[in-house]
């Protein structure tokens, strides 16, 4: 396991003073530049319970490494990959803009958002409203809220904010704890994470657990640890609904043939 993330969850909190602060400078500054108009959203969610008989439903990743496994796609060029996926038939996008671990950036959300049609996701640790807006005037279209991360006082002003903005959220669990957190506050969308974020291993079985125990009507994503189509084939029936894969595409000779590979039904 890298050191570098010591206990991951006790980390992103030490650090939650010094992440706000530097986004509140970088609006100060100016490092991108909010519009004075109202920024018009795409719809992440209603994407994902839309009817392909052809593809399974996928948010796929723009990622460049990880802290598992370090440096995952060296020519990374986020722009192009964004549009092979699309073409391949991704519903979505999911875009790492973490930079210590993920080597992402804010700005490659407004880059993305050019060049392609579909909704995308802004995937960091939030763990203040600072960066919600942040990800509103970048672009961003939905945001995800990781309960492993935030209290429940957090959690329902980041998510009542979110919604205020006309963003989607996917809430992500990785327990029975943190599932039951998010049922109780009635969210739309839950993404079940396959890996520990305390360990970094991954169990397949986390989903097949906790499917079953989320409503009906509240979207199911399956998260981390998909690597073939049999995967998606499995998963949809254990209950999800869409799949977000990053690290097995990203690592591919051809993103966009390995992407029409994986989500076919």
């Amino acid at each position: 396991m890298n050191n570098s993330i010591d206990n991951g969850v006790k980390l992103f909190e030490l650090k939650k003073y010094h992440e706000s602060l530097e986004i509140f400078q970088n609006l100060l500054k100016k490092k991108f530049k909010p519009s004075k108009e109202k920024i018009q959203t795409r719809e992440f969610l209603k994407n994902l319970v839309l009817k392909d008989k052809n593809n399974f439903n996928l948010i796929a990743e723009v990622k460049k490494s990880s802290p598992s496994k370090g440096l995952i796609c060296k020519n990374f060029d986020p722009i192009k990959i964004a549009i092979d996926y699309e073409k391949a038939g991704a519903k979505c996008l999911s875009v790492l803009t973490e930079k210590n671990y993920f080597g992402g950036n804010i700005n490659y959300i407004s880059q993305i958002k050019k060049s392609v049609n579909i909704p995308i996701l802004r995937k960091d640790f939030i763990i203040d409203e600072w960066q919600i807006f942040e990800s509103y005037y970048a672009g961003a279209d939905c945001i995800l809220l990781i309960l492993a991360i935030l209290n429940d006082k957090q959690l329902k002003n980041f998510y009542n904010l979110s919604n205020k903005l006309e963003m989607d959220v996917i809430c992500e669990v990785h327990d029975e704890e943190e599932l039951l957190r998010a049922i109780k506050l009635e969210v739309n969308c839950i993404g079940v994470n396959n890996r520990n974020l305390k360990t970094l291993s991954i169990d397949k079985n986390t989903f097949h657990l906790l499917s079953s125990k989320i409503p009906q009507k509240t979207i199911k994503i399956c998260e981390s640890g998909l690597t073939c189509n049999d995967d998606l084939k499995k998963f949809t029936k254990s209950g999800a609904d869409a799949f977000l894969i990053g690290e097995s595409l990203m690592r591919s000779n051809n993103i966009y043939e390995e992407t029409q590979k994986i989500i076919k039904r």
